[in-house]
């Protein structure tokens, strides 16, 4: 059977698409190539953000020196990704007779000609054109010496996709020449050096022909400073948010109630927010930037966090999966509090004394007073599994404290308070105690549920070590902590992807946070394989799935964990604003790019996908009347009149809720002001209402298809 008409219905899904492109593309002129264009020094200073991807033409050569490109190119992975890629290029080579129809050609052609990308694509928002409820946009993408054989590329696309002219028009200003799209959004298009360049305004677009002088937004102190912090010169892809001049343009829709309060939060203190993925290492760094350089107020200067020392990491063992330290003012946390929910509702500081005051008096201790001025600060956390063996997880916190001795007292106060209070709750009977343990005093907490026998599964136990306050959940982790540094065993410190993530890690970072996703994905990875090797084979898959998809050529666990590597993540926060930064063997934007590359691919084929259904369902006394079933359309005229139908549709349930009646006729929803006109079908012919319960208010909207003919089998009915 042929593909030819899902063929055809697939073209037309994407000349949408392909005519952006395209009419970025037809220009007659070009000029000699730069290797520094980048659309933000060509934008205003005002302009509200952008994202860009960075020197497109570089990234294929940074990625080879990524580990996962190792993974990629290990003999095991080539022998089971091989027949995929293999089948994908044939798929798209097949032409009309394929899965893909004649779409895949075109696309194959298409990311051939976007390998000559060099430098950098970039979408920026200028503006909010209210009176259009849309934004202002310009975009560009940079060919370098490219631009040429792209043009002539797209020249040929515009022949097949848009021979008559009816979608782009083209028109010479200024000795110029432009494309501009017919219908559709305001999108006029030209070349300018060696970028293609497109606009929504007029304006816009000639101030990115002209550039906008020093003034431009790269050359903005603000945007420099962000943009060195989300990655700089290894930058992959980075988006850029100017928070001033979008909280300039909106701040009038906001109340003074809910200005004043976000002002205070410090909104005001920041002066740009961005996203950056950069090429770091041997994996990649996602970066989130605040930008609020010497915030007086507000959320930014509620913490403080001094750079990351690793006090706390000689207790982390070398089998940490999960380990984190850092510091902060605690001190002077609950002050900042007070002031900053004080700015944003008076009198709301008493509470938080109140409450305050009722811990103190429950536990004995006066936290603000006794219990946080005694610490550092400085605190360090991990989990793991026994190395001796056991399923049982080993948690510990450590608390640096400025003198342990007198801290010992304060603690063993807290404790017991704390007991006291589970106990009056009448949920747990808690009780403490201390033993010695090679010269430590270890204090537990036993609880006991108050009613019944059911265990409680913990009895956090705590001790001091040298200038440290140590927490587990049971004493036996406790005891294995006091044995490793008896013995002085290596810690995580010595485990290489550890130190990997060291040598990358931010100079400015105050916390650290480590995830041992070797070992995780190694776990997984041992266990999906060999389940995929036994319920998923190659002869039980069936045709529903595209690829090849042979299990048995998967790598085994020990060849891809080197590839893996861990996962840590950096939390910066000081003077200059907030950072959080994650390096992993792939970048989060790269997972999602990924993701929706192949759900594309796969809803392609299946749009594609031939279908042998009935073009209508007729039931009841006549073709027509209330049997005709809505039903899922065929070709694309088809589609449209069951989208137009379904629209109209919408618009009666509206005149319904404001009326509670159905509409005599559709033109009655004209009449009320429900819409400004009723449509014709695609074929010229009239939509018209047909009431099947009036009480119950359903309805549907009928087309009398191509034939013209009301209840012939080419009806095209949208159910009410």
């Amino acid at each position: 059977m042929s593909h030819a008409p899902r063929s055809r219905r697939l073209r037309r899904l994407m000349v949408p698409c392909a005519l952006v492109v395209l009419f970025v593309a037809l220009s007659r002129g070009y000029a000699e190539p730069r290797d520094d264009w980048s659309l933000e020094a060509r934008l205003p200073q005002s302009a509200f953000g952008i994202v860009t991807i960075e020197s497109v033409g570089t990234l294929q050569a940074r990625f080879e020196k990524t580990a996962m490109s190792g993974l990629f190119e290990e003999p095991e992975m080539k022998a089971f990704s091989a027949p995929i890629e293999k089948a994908m290029t044939e798929a798209m080579e097949a032409g009309e007779e394929g899965p893909l129809g004649k779409s895949g050609p075109m696309v194959l052609k298409l990311l051939k000609q976007l390998e000559g990308l060099k430098g950098q694509v970039a979408v920026a928002v200028l503006d909010v054109d209210v009176d259009r409820e849309m934004p202002v946009v310009a975009a560009s993408m940079d060919f370098g010496k490219n631009i040429a054989d792209f043009v002539t590329f797209m020249q040929s696309m515009r022949a097949e996709l848009d021979p008559e002219g009816k979608a782009v028009r083209e028109f010479e200003k200024d000795g110029r020449v432009y494309w501009q799209l017919i219908d559709g959004p305001p999108i006029t298009a030209t070349t300018v050096d060696t970028a293609f360049v497109l606009a929504t305004d007029d304006t816009v677009l000639e101030g990115v022909m002209a550039g906008v002088g020093e003034k431009n937004l790269g050359a903005h102190a603000e945007f420099r400073a962000v943009r060195a912090k989300a990655g700089g010169d290894d930058l992959a892809l980075f988006a850029f948010a100017n928070v001033p001049a979008i909280v300039a343009k909106f701040a009038a829709e906001m109340g003074e109630d809910e200005l004043a309060i976000a002002n205070h939060l410090g909104l005001d203190t920041v002066k740009g927010a961005a996203y950056g993925m950069a090429f770091s290492g041997d994996g990649f760094m996602d970066s989130l930037i605040l930008h609020a350089p010497k915030a007086d107020h507000g959320i930014v200067p509620l913490m403080s966090i001094p750079t990351y020392k690793a006090r706390a990491l000689p207790f982390a063992p070398a089998n940490a999966f999960w380990y984190e330290e850092g510091s902060f003012e605690i001190a002077q946390l609950l002050p900042r509090v007070r002031t900053l929910v004080e700015g944003i509702e008076p009198g709301a500081s008493k509470d938080i004394d109140e409450a305050l005051k009722h811990v103190n008096d429950a536990i004995g201790v006066n936290v603000e007073g006794e219990l946080l001025p005694a610490l550092t600060g400085a605190f360090g956390s991990y989990m793991t599994m026994p190395a001796t063996g056991g399923l049982y997880p080993e948690f510990a916190l450590m608390m640096e404290v400025k003198d342990p001795a007198a801290f010992e007292g304060i603690m063993a106060r807290t404790a017991k308070g704390i007991a006291g209070m589970a106990t009056e709750e009448g949920d747990v009977v808690a009780t403490t105690r201390t033993l010695e343990y090679h010269g430590h005093t270890l204090h537990l907490m036993e609880l006991q549920a108050a009613r019944g026998d059911d265990p409680v599964p913990f009895t956090p136990t705590w001790t001091m070590m040298d200038n440290w306050c140590v927490v587990t959940l049971v004493p036996h982790a406790m005891k294995e902590i006091v044995l490793r540094r008896a013995a002085g065993e290596p810690g995580l410190a010595s485990q290489e992807d550890f130190q990997a993530l060291r040598r990358v890690m931010p100079e400015d970072a105050g916390t650290m946070s480590y995830l041992d996703l070797q070992g995780i994905l190694s776990l997984l990875y041992d266990t999906v394989v060999p389940t995929l090797q036994t319920v998923a084979k190659p002869n039980v898959l069936g045709k529903e799935v595209p690829f090849p998809l042979d299990w048995a050529q998967l790598p085994a666990a020990r060849t891809a964990r080197p590839y893996f590597r861990s996962m840590g993540a950096f939390m910066t926060w000081n003077e200059d604003g907030m950072a959080m930064r994650m390096h992993g063997p792939m970048p989060i934007a790269g997972l999602m790019m990924v993701g929706a590359g192949v759900g594309a691919f796969v809803f392609m084929a299946g749009m594609s996908e031939p279908r042998m259904r009935p073009p209508m369902e007729i039931r009841g006394p006549r073709a027509g009347g209330p049997g005709v079933r809505p039903r899922r359309p065929g070709n694309a005229q088809t589609r449209l009149a069951h989208l137009q139908g379904q629209q109209l549709a919408s618009y009666v349930r509206v005149f319904v809720l404001t009326e509670k009646r159905l509409p005599k006729d559709l033109q009655e929803l004209v009449a009320k002001e429900v819409i400004p006109s009723v449509s014709k079908d695609p074929w010229g012919g009239a939509y018209r209402l047909e009431v099947i319960d009036a009480e119950k208010k359903t309805f549907r909207i009928v087309s009398d298809g191509p034939d013209g003919k009301a209840g012939t089998a080419d009806d095209v009915a949208a159910g009410g």
